[in-house]
């Protein structure tokens, strides 16, 4: 984890892709296709070149991974985003 950890306007911790695939053990290439889908995308965006995610997601959706349930990672973020309040969200 890194020691500054960038926010958002709204005031939602972020994180680096890198960082969410160390925490969640997928690739880089996964999370960055999850965040660019359009259908069912995971909270985050891009700041210049760079991507980046809201951490509480990712923390949450780690810790569902590792409740040793089966994780339906699309239903899992749609479900997160509905409940979501917009300013938890990092757009």
């Amino acid at each position: 984890m890194s020691e500054s950890s960038p926010v958002a306007a709204n005031g939602a911790e972020l994180m680096s892709v890198t960082e969410a695939a160390i925490m969640l053990r997928l690739s880089r290439m996964t999370i960055l296709r999850r965040i660019k889908d359009e259908s069912n995308p995971w909270p985050g965006g891009r700041s210049g070149r760079k991507y980046l995610l809201n951490r509480a997601f990712v923390t949450a959706l780690a810790a569902e991974f590792g409740s040793g349930r089966n994780v339906v990672a699309e239903d899992f973020a749609a479900a997160w985003m509905a409940r979501s309040t917009p300013e938890a969200v990092a757009s």
